[in-house]
């Protein structure tokens, strides 16, 4: 028993005050270090070209984990009287305790770990996950929070990595494909549809002059589908960019003489 009770205090080093006051100093630089890195280049990115904006945007989870990682180094040593037979002894002591009872926080933050270096998503990232679609605004140790098109942030764990797909609408690049449909009637001339609806995408103000516009065909059992495909100057544009298509393609097609259509309505109901 004595020997037990000699082992766990031979664990920690002498706590005196100056020992506390380094720790919340360390605490407070650290916090003070991630709080500066999440204003500062997020608002930085925004004033930089697309192509810039995710590389700035995804240094913000790294230097969060390197400033842990660096706290973790400082406060350890001071607390405890780190050898090899001490380690060993603390991590068999908590590693079935801590198991059990943050299992799903480990779950998600492993998952965290392995995001941040397989990187099915970023920070500026448009992805889809179960059936939420938003901006990548936050990436922290245990979620992910996305900001859908309704203006709302969602928090989504990292562990839901190991059971659903995550769709990347951009996947860190500052381009993002849009698609705008078109339903047009059967027995009419469609000749034009195609360069008509490729010059409504390439007079938009939205549209990124350096990718293509592309118009894809698709025979349906009620009509012919056209998809207009292109890519906005700046992913945040993408609803204004496929409003624009969508109002302007309408337009264009019924000032030719072109006739749309809709869905059977047996269909609908």
């Amino acid at each position: 028993m004595e020997d037990r009770v000699a082992r766990i205090s031979n664990l920690f080093n002498e706590i005196t005050g100056w020992v506390i006051a380094e720790i919340l100093i360390s605490i407070l630089l650290v916090w003070l270090f991630i709080k500066a890195t999440q204003i500062v280049l997020p608002r930085l990115a925004n004033h930089l070209p697309a192509r810039l904006r995710p590389l700035v945007l995804n240094a913000v989870p790294i230097l969060r984990v390197l400033a842990l990682l660096v706290l973790v180094a400082l406060i350890v040593p001071l607390i405890f009287n780190v050898t090899l037979q001490n380690f060993v002894f603390i991590a068999g002591a908590l590693s079935v305790a801590v198991g059990f009872a943050v299992k799903d926080l480990a779950s998600s933050v492993i998952a965290g770990f392995v995001a941040l270096f397989e990187k099915p998503y970023r920070l500026g990232d448009w992805i889809k996950i179960g059936e939420d679609y938003g901006e990548v605004v936050n990436i922290g140790m245990r979620a992910v929070q996305l900001r859908t098109p309704e203006d709302t942030v969602v928090t989504i764990g990292h562990d839901r990595i190991w059971s659903e797909n995550v769709s990347n609408a951009n996947d860190g690049l500052g381009t993002l494909m849009c698609v705008a449909r078109f339903y047009i009637a059967r027995d009419q001339a469609t000749g034009d549809v195609v360069p008509l609806l490729t010059s409504v995408a390439r007079t938009s103000p939205y549209l990124n002059l350096d990718e293509d516009v592309t118009v894809v065909m698709e025979n349906t059992p009620f009509c012919m589908l056209y998809q207009l495909k292109a890519y906005p100057f700046e992913p945040r544009n993408q609803f204004a960019f496929i409003t624009d298509l969508t109002e302007r393609g309408n337009a264009a097609l019924l000032e030719a003489g072109i006739q749309t259509t809709a869905a059977p309505e047996t269909l609908l109901g």
